[in-house]
């Protein structure tokens, strides 16, 4: 075929007032010129179409093609049938981990184009190839293909019933037509008003059979149905076959997106927005749709992340148990961590520590703390460490990293004192109403 304007100029103006040109294609029916069989061609004009169709239906980077038809290699099996519910574009593949074997779904159009700070949609490919893969070998069980079939011969009844209703239209017509011929032919031709109506009802009758057999023609290509006992054999055979097809180590991962594709036209995914699952919607090539939920795997902080239950049984024996005694109930009970260990005191105070659980109130009434006895004697806590740690002043705490509770006596009070005032290192601030009398009371 020779054809002439495939491309052609347009002109626009820019921003800044000046005339830009440039060349675009232009769609086959707006060609100036097309010469069919102008000359011998390598291929058929037929041939030709097939093939620009199959690359226009390969094509991923176009703006109208929403799905790219062919089977690429890999192990995600739903590439290219994939369409995020929440943006509308197609979702793509990644592959991760060493040689590429963890792939995963993705969709971040509207992150690349800065219209959102995450990703639409992120999830595992197994989680759902697996579930799919159920849906598709559930629909080609014997009892499934048997409806199909039945459906299929009610639907040829149908057709049957419309084709011979069809046919009852065509002979009345044709009746008419030939009825029509038959009383122009018979007419006197002097009588010329006559003949001219008895001519124009003839080919009024012509017009109409005509359109009636084109009408039928268009009804049997779209509507025929018809399915020969063998095909229908072989369709109820496809169900023993295609399972143990499917799961055979020399199926590749290409021919099983290729038996998925004669099957499913497309899925659209979306999030729940009340729970972690991944709503499916599968839209059948008989555009048959079936809608199914998969729960999404929870991330590692949600797998080490400990439950309500175990947060709030440790809240309640925080009221009246140390860490350790705490992680040795947990013991006794056989309960596991969120990491499948033995509770430890250190798990304890880190759960309490992370949910601000306080620790128990089991301090004695005439027990103070560090700072208090600092501020008692006008020094440092420093100081008061010190004289616990050489065990000049007695301190209680429940396990390490707890607080130190002291108890003073009449002794002990008068001890330390008289270690102040004969301190050189030691400058108190002691108020006139705490000052030691000469019998030592305050």
């Amino acid at each position: 075929m020779y054809v002439f304007g495939r491309y052609q100029y347009r002109r626009k103006i820019n921003s800044t007032g000046e005339v830009q040109k440039r060349v675009c294609a232009t769609p086959m029916e707006e060609w100036r010129v097309r010469l069919g069989e102008h000359h011998e061609g390598y291929i058929s004009w037929d041939e030709y179409l097939q093939n620009q169709k199959q690359l226009e239906k390969n094509r991923t980077n176009g703006e109208a093609t929403m799905l790219s038809g062919p089977a690429r290699e890999g192990l995600a099996l739903l590439q290219g049938l994939l369409m995020c519910g929440h943006c509308g574009r197609s979702i793509t593949v990644r592959y991760t981990g060493n040689g590429g074997i963890y792939p995963v779904y993705l969709c971040n159009r509207l992150r690349r184009e800065g219209l959102a700070h995450k990703d639409c949609l992120r999830f595992r490919c197994d989680l759902l190839d697996n579930a799919v893969t159920e849906e598709a070998l559930q629909a080609l069980q014997p009892a499934q293909l048997e409806l199909a079939v039945a459906a299929l011969e009610e639907l040829e009844a149908r057709d049957h019933d419309l084709g011979q209703q069809w046919k009852m239209r065509l002979e009345r017509a044709e009746y008419e037509a030939a009825l029509a011929e038959r009383r122009y032919e018979e007419v006197d031709p002097a009588q010329r008003l006559v003949t001219a109506t008895l001519e124009r009802r003839w080919n009024t009758a012509l017009q109409h059979l005509e359109e009636l057999r084109k009408q039928a023609a268009e009804f049997q290509q779209q509507h025929a149905r018809v399915a020969t006992p063998e095909q229908k054999a072989k369709v109820l055979a496809l169900a023993r076959d295609l399972p143990r097809l499917w799961h055979a180590s020399t199926t590749q991962a290409k021919d099983r997106k290729r038996m998925l594709r004669l099957l499913i036209r497309d899925i659209t995914l979306e999030k729940s927005s009340v729970s972690e699952q991944l709503l499916v919607h599968i839209r059948w090539q008989g555009t048959a749709c079936t809608d199914i939920s998969i729960q999404r795997p929870p991330s590692v902080a949600d797998r080490i992340r400990y439950p309500t239950a175990v947060v709030d049984r440790v809240r309640e024996l925080a009221r009246y148990l140390t860490d350790a005694e705490i992680a040795e109930q947990f013991r006794r009970e056989a309960s596991l961590s969120a990491t499948g260990k033995t509770f430890t005191t250190t798990i304890i105070s880190t759960i309490r520590y992370t949910y601000q659980i306080p620790p128990p109130l089991l301090r004695k009434p005439e027990e103070m703390t560090v700072a208090q006895v600092a501020e008692h004697f006008g020094v440092s806590e420093r100081v008061v460490y010190y004289w616990i740690e050489h065990a000049h002043l007695q301190g209680r705490r429940l396990n390490a990293g707890s607080p130190y509770w002291i108890t003073l006596n009449a002794t002990t009070e008068q001890r330390l004192w008289g270690w102040i005032q004969n301190s050189k290192w030691i400058h108190p601030q002691i108020p006139t109403s705490a000052k030691p009398t000469e019998a030592g009371a305050l």
